[in-house]
């Protein structure tokens, strides 16, 4: 399985590599967010695209952006990941729900909640790395809402 230390490099690439279970991430260059989806194998990735939850191959998703694998940014949480029947088993669960709400619910939180199985507050992941000098994390979380509020919106999920 991949990890964070993996580098960028294109769709075609990056599926001769992956494992079922693997979180993929998506580089977007101009922005602050990268896109996150879950591979379910034979080429095929689950991931929240507004507004719903969809099971694309990553060609689609990807184009010509830059993948990578990563599974280990999330480790700090301490959650162990589900077996990879499961991870897939839960995002196939999720296919064609409207789940993307830009103020409750994104792309990287489905996929951290396919892989753990938990419900993850991204702003108190991000604050564990909080020093007298770097207030960058909580500021984030103060002003904006995908980082706060992360699964209030979906507890029955």
């Amino acid at each position: 399985m991949g990890n964070t230390t993996n580098k960028y490099t294109t769709f075609d690439r990056i599926l001769t590599k992956c494992n079922v279970g693997d979180l993929l991430e998506i580089k977007y260059p101009d922005s602050t967010f990268n896109h996150w989806a879950v591979y379910i194998g034979t080429g095929y990735v689950i991931h929240v695209r507004h507004p719903w939850t969809k099971k694309e191959h990553l060609s689609v998703v990807a184009g010509n952006k830059l993948v990578r694998i990563n599974n280990d940014k999330h480790l700090v949480m301490n959650y162990p990941p589900l077996d990879p029947n499961e991870i897939v088993s839960t995002a196939e669960d999720q296919i064609g729900i409207d789940w993307y709400n830009v103020q409750f619910y994104g792309c990287e939180m489905f996929a951290i909640r396919c892989r753990y199985g938990v419900k993850v507050n991204l702003a108190d992941y991000y604050n564990n790395f909080d020093t007298e000098f770097d207030v960058s994390s909580k500021v984030t979380s103060l002003v904006n809402p995908v980082v706060m509020y992360g699964h209030q919106q979906h507890e029955n999920y």
